[in-house]
């Protein structure tokens, strides 16, 4: 048995809102269904891929019960940059949620905002 190609799937209130939020980072849409109003859309960006899902049709398909509110998940994403990629998130349609500190004593900067559906997005840079 072999396992091959993971994806983390965020449930979402509006598929093509929150694509295009990831797609300022730079991950890319690799499935879309259906083509208008889709329910699901799959994006990746080196090697990691990227599920956006409507809970209501998880649902009624899978029999799933999806959380909508609180802190789900956490996708971290690293950069070169923190304070650009913060600035990047906020104009994408994130919302602040902690400015870029100094976290481990400095070795790292971090930065916090949220999805246009509440999910937070970390940024780290390392700093030294």
């Amino acid at each position: 048995m072999r396992f091959t190609d993971p994806q983390v799937i965020l449930f979402v209130g509006d598929c093509e809102r929150a694509a295009r939020f990831y797609a300022a980072f730079g991950f890319a849409e690799t499935f879309r269904s259906p083509d208008d109003a889709p329910v699901k859309i799959e994006m990746a960006m080196g090697g990691f891929a990227l599920g956006l899902a409507l809970p209501g049709p998880a649902a009624e398909s899978h029999g799933l019960s999806p959380v909508t509110t609180g802190d789900r998940a956490c996708l971290t994403l690293w950069t070169d940059n923190v304070e650009a990629a913060y600035g990047l998130a906020v104009d994408a349609g994130g919302t602040a949620r902690r400015a870029p500190h100094p976290f481990r004593d400095g070795i790292l900067s971090v930065a916090f905002v949220d999805d246009p559906d509440g999910h937070p997005v970390q940024l780290v840079q390392r700093v030294r």
